[in-house]
Order: C-alpha cells, then structure tokens, then sequence
C-alpha cells in the first residue's frame, strides 16, 4: 500500500491510497471520501478530477463529515439545561446537518500514517465553534479514516466539548455497487434486524412509529424494488411521499448491501443508519450534476435524528463537557466469486 498527496485549488488536497486491488481517495475539505474503486468499478459517487469546484457547489453532501448534528432538527430548535436554543433553518423549518457552518464544509487539518502495518490512516482534526454554528460550546474533533489491506474502510469519531452540547456525527458517503453505475433498487439489504422508522410530513422520525420489515416480507434479505413497491399500506405510503427511502433503521449487529458482483458489510457501533436513496437530484442546476434519482445510497450511522426533541435530557446525542466522545463504524468491499 502506498499514499499520494494530491494539492488543488481552494485549499483542497487529495490523499490517495492505493493497495493495487483498490484505490481509495480522500480530501481535507469535510474530511471526507472521494473516491473509493475496486479494480475498474467505482463504488461511491464523487468527483476526483474537478474535486476543487465540486465539492463546494454540490448541495447533496457527498462523501462528507456531518455534523456537529447529522440529520435534522425539528424547527431548528432544542432545549437543554433549561436554556433553548434557535439553530439556522437551512432545511425549512427544519435544522439540517450542522447548518450552512457544518463540518462538512471545513478545511481540516491533518497527517497521514503509515507504519507498513497493512493499513494506512488519515488523522483529520478541527474545532467546531459555537460562534459559527450556535450550538452550545466549542468541540474539540478528529476524525480517523483508516483502510487496510482487507479492502475495509473505517471512520473512527473522537470529540470533546468545553460545555454540555449536542454531537451526532456521522458520514454521508453514497454507495453504488452497479459496475455502470445504474439506479440502486436491484440492491439486497440484509440484516438480522430491519426496523425501518417513519417519518411525519417534516421528514422526521417519530420515536415509536417503526416497521419490522423482516417480519413484514417473512425474510431478512429485501431487495430495494420490494421496499418501494410494498403493498403495505404504511410502507407503501412513505415511499410514495419520498420517492424512496430517507428513513432510519435499527439493524442487527451488521448490515449487508449487494448485487450480483459485490458485497457491502457495514458494521457501527451506533444505534440507527439512516438510508437514503438519493431520491431527487434536481435541486442542483449544473454542468457536473450528472446524476438521476436512485443513483446511490447513503448508510448514515449516528443517533435518531431529532432525537433530543424525542428524547429531551434523555437524547443520546447530549455529549456533557468535558466527556470524551467515540464512535466507529466499518465498511467493507467484497467481490463476489463469479
């Protein structure tokens, strides 16, 4: 395995890692993932030629860091301590993915190891400031991507806050196993646990509303068509309401995604990923905005969005001051044996 520093425009540098099977990319721009190709096919969406303009006009959070906050938050607005706090509508009335000041749009800093152990990491850090995105206290972050020999990808999360807040990272990498790069839904998801939470008409989870899907289909490996085109009434209507999924999910302890080629093995440590199906493209008026809804997939691991207004002093997301904070989560690429 080795690595090489691409600089571009902007302040923008590609870290490329190459382990002759596969070549994985990854830039200082929201800490995040560009590229990731097993031999000739190209498993995730993203832009490594014109990276420097891309990423700062794509409005679809491609390969990104999310956060202080991934997901929404009902009216931009949450109480905790007894304070209230008003966060930036950026997804009326919603709150979405830390606001316009988001990780996603930091530069970090970094360094990269590689200590000939079969794998390579890449050490991004930042600080999140209350003064920008109006959270409560500033967030000390770094963020560790790692990939080995193994072809599997890990996103480890450590943060510590100088006063009580919210943190609910996560990355929001969209997938694409088709060699072509096809819509998703001839995709299988796997898992022992499938539970899929509705959403109400703001785009947001209700904390008991949840469909057991491997119940509900009598299997624990459902092809993305039979989720959109269930005839369970419930079902049925959310995936008419979002032209696909954008929902949650409780999962078993590991979730796999396939095709006929190529296996996915996803593995966290977080309770919920929320899986969105890349339902409407449209919003971005672009010469590089190639893509078509159903293009890719996004396995999100983090908490409930919208979880403290769920949840109140009970939220999951809620980091006290000075508690350190961790979270990983694993991807992993297998091709299949033909």
């Amino acid at each position: 395995m080795f690595t090489r520093v691409e600089h571009q425009r902007n302040g923008l540098d590609l870290i490329k890692i190459d382990n002759d099977e596969a070549k994985i990319v990854f830039t200082n721009y929201g800490a995040r993932i560009v590229s990731w190709k097993y031999e000739d096919n190209n498993i995730v969406l993203g832009n490594v030629v014109e990276a420097d303009e891309f990423y700062q006009e794509n409005p679809f959070y491609f390969g990104a860091s999310v956060g202080r906050y991934g997901g929404r938050i009902a009216d931009g607005k949450f109480e905790l301590d007894n304070q209230t706090y008003q966060l930036e509508q950026n997804d009326p009335p919603s709150h979405l993915h830390g606001g316009s000041n988001g990780i996603d749009r930091h530069l970090f800093d970094y360094e990269i190891k590689d200590e000939n152990g079969g794998y390579i990491q890449i050490i991004f850090t930042t600080t999140i400031k209350e003064a920008d995105d109006h959270y409560p206290g500033d967030i000390k972050l770094k963020i560790i991507h790692t990939y080995d020999i193994d072809n599997r990808w890990s996103i480890e999360y450590y943060a510590e806050s100088d006063q009580t807040t919210l943190f609910n990272p996560t990355n929001h990498v969209y997938f694409n196993l088709n060699r072509d790069n096809k819509e998703v839904d001839n995709h299988y998801f796997t898992s022992d646990k499938l539970n899929i939470h509705l959403l109400n008409d703001q785009n947001l989870p209700e904390a008991a509303a949840t469909l057991d899907l491997v119940n509900l289909f009598n299997k624990n490996k459902i092809r993305l068509t039979e989720m959109f085109e269930s005839e369970n009434a419930r079902l049925n209507e959310q995936m008419e309401t979002y032209k696909g999924l954008d929902h949650p999910f409780s999962i078993g302890d590991e979730l796999i995604v396939e095709n006929s080629q190529f296996l996915l093995k996803m593995k966290t440590d977080m309770p919920n990923v929320v899986v969105f199906t890349f339902n409407d493209t449209s919003s971005w008026k672009s010469d590089m905005n190639i893509y078509k809804a159903h293009s890719g997939f996004t396995l999100e691991t983090q908490n409930l969005p919208n979880d403290i207004n769920l949840f109140g002093k009970d939220a999951p997301s809620i980091l006290q001051k000075d508690q350190a904070y961790y979270s990983r989560t694993t991807y992993q690429i297998i091709e299949k044996l033909m």
